[in-house]
């Protein structure tokens, strides 16, 4: 059961991208890190990615917004609305460029005997708009390379 629809999971599983990882780290620390410009723009993004022009009011009805710049060059604007704030618990917020939402996207902190399973849950409009990010953009392995490297940076930087 979707506890946010009060529908059977099954109907919205072709619209959602959901990846998960198990990070070796207090969840107040993965919190942290998660959700301070400070430590977010030194891992957040796939590989060879990098933020620009970033700007965060992290409440509910604040927005964050940046420039993802590829690897080559290209520059993509992300706007993100934030709808639900429980610290440190869990986030939600709907993303798109600043023009359209592109889909809401639900990150959650579960405290486990190792540290932290971080999962983030995008759900889109459409099975097609879903399919295209996948497709086009390389969601599913996009948001795998974010959470290694939020992995690494914490290993590496901050414990």
């Amino acid at each position: 059961m979707d506890a946010r629809t009060n529908k059977p999971a099954t109907e919205t599983a072709d619209r959602e991208v959901v990846i998960s990882r198990q990070i070796n780290a207090p969840r107040a620390l993965v919190w942290r890190v998660m959700t301070e410009p400070e430590h977010q723009n030194k891992w957040w993004g796939p590989d060879g990615f990098r933020n620009e022009e970033v700007t965060m009011d992290f409440r509910v009805g604040g927005s964050w917004t940046y420039v993802m710049v590829g690897p080559d060059g290209t520059r993509y604007p992300n706007h993100t609305a934030f709808k639900e704030i429980t610290p440190p618990a869990r986030w939600v917020f709907d993303h798109g460029d600043g023009q359209r939402v592109w889909f809401e996207s639900t990150i959650t902190l579960e405290e486990t005997a190792g540290g932290t399973l971080v999962t983030i849950k995008q759900l889109f409009p459409s099975k097609e708009s879903r399919d295209e990010v996948v497709n086009k953009y390389g969601a599913i392995e996009g948001g795998r390379q974010h959470l290694a490297k939020l992995e690494h940076y914490i290993r590496e930087h901050l414990c």
